[in-house]
């Protein structure tokens, strides 16, 4: 597993890292890249592109 530091939406779940979630169409240069083009994918992914659904968990932001 590989993590970066949390967005806006997971942060208040998990203030330390997040998974890191590539797009799509950077799949190549995760397999195939240099290092630097590997290190500089691993960032928050944009948190307008996700959800979170499950659970509310006692550490989770209650505004919402």
């Amino acid at each position: 597993m590989v993590t970066c530091d949390p967005n806006t939406l997971v942060a208040p779940i998990h203030p330390k890292a997040m998974i890191t979630i590539l797009d799509p169409a950077d799949i190549d240069t995760w397999l195939r890249g240099s290092y630097d083009d590997i290190a500089g994918l691993q960032k928050p992914y944009d948190p307008a592109k996700m959800t979170v659904r499950g659970p509310v968990f006692p550490t989770r932001s209650k505004e919402r």
